[in-house]
């Protein structure tokens, strides 16, 4: 797994926070039931005196080891009941002065021993999610909800599609799915969707991204447009005008969303950046998925063969059709 790392950064210093906050708030009470409650401030210092004696007894010699421990921990607990029946007795529950923690499994620390707690996994992917630059259309676009039902279910006129729109929007649905559900080691490593415009693109690169995000890794989705954009900027920029994390991001995240290709202003530049972004991460074999509204024809007039011949040996090729989803949910 390789979460980003301000994605990690960020998560454990939620976490810090979090725990620190418990424990200001127990402390906070304590300080409350010792001017209340007579006795109880004695307690707690016997019951803190305790825990040195166990310290103190486990680097002792070995032969009195199991007779004293069992005496200071019996004591131990004899004064931690004391305290309870004190806060009992002045009307507050016996637990009142301990830390709440927003998970008690980990005491708000994100780890069970050496393992990792599921609250601390779910918040890497929750915040993964708002560094993935998908924002809340990954929340609404999952491989549950891509509803089939607005692709015609009659034979499609398409002399390419030997079936309905319904059986072949289908089946790229599940290709995306298992992409996911193998990745990394999915046997195809990167996807391009060819499509007009509505036809579920952006949906199921969302679905994908949600996946991948769950299981730990790192994904960016950006349009061709704002990534090569980046690149120019970068290029023309004056020394420490330009931040170079925006580019590392292109280079290094685990999965890269390419969307609407073909809408970035054409160029030698253009081309160019292109071809070192998608070389780079087919070397280093970073899989990406690419979109784009252009059929095969457009892409070769406005790419040059390196391009292409990269796009169309590396990925595999998934041709969405139907009519804009977008307007029949209007109709």
């Amino acid at each position: 797994m390789a979460y980003n790392s301000k994605v990690v950064k960020k998560v454990l210093g939620d976490f810090e926070n979090k725990y620190k906050t418990a424990m200001f708030g127990a402390e906070k009470r304590k300080r409350e039931i010792r001017g209340k409650i007579r006795g109880f401030a004695e307690a707690e210092k016997e019951l803190a005196g305790t825990y040195k004696e166990i310290s103190g007894i486990m680097l002792g010699p070995k032969e009195e080891f199991d007779s004293k421990i069992i005496d200071v921990r019996m004591k131990n607990l004899e004064l931690q009941s004391q305290m309870r029946r004190m806060l009992e007795k002045a009307g507050y529950s016996e637990n009142y002065t301990e830390p709440v923690y927003e998970c008690a499994e980990c005491g708000d620390t994100g780890y069970k021993g050496e393992s990792v707690c599921d609250c601390l996994r779910k918040a890497l992917a929750a915040e993964s999610v708002n560094h993935s630059g998908l924002g809340r259309i990954i929340k609404n676009q999952t491989f549950e909800n891509f509803n089939l039902n607005y692709y015609d279910k009659k034979k499609s006129t398409d002399r390419y599609i030997n079936e309905s729109e319904y059986r072949h929007m289908k089946s790229i649905r599940d290709d995306c799915k298992k992409f996911a559900a193998e990745y990394p080691n999915s046997e195809a490593r990167h996807l391009m969707f060819i499509g007009s415009t509505g036809l579920g693109k952006t949906h199921l690169s969302s679905a994908v991204a949600h996946e991948v995000i769950k299981k730990g890794f790192d994904v960016y989705y950006d349009s061709a447009q704002s990534i090569l954009y980046s690149f120019e900027k970068e290029r023309f920029s004056r020394s420490g005008a330009f931040d170079p994390e925006i580019l590392e991001r292109y280079m290094s995240c685990d999965l890269l969303i390419i969307d609407d290709l073909g809408t970035e202003f054409p160029g030698n530049m253009s081309v160019s950046s292109l071809y070192n972004l998608i070389n780079m991460r087919l070397l280093d074999n970073k899989s990406m998925i690419i979109s784009t509204n252009l059929a095969v024809n457009e892409l070769q007039r406005r790419y040059d063969e390196r391009i292409m011949s990269r796009i169309f040996g590396e990925f595999a090729v998934l041709n969405f059709i139907g009519d804009d989803i977008r307007i029949k949910k209007l109709s």
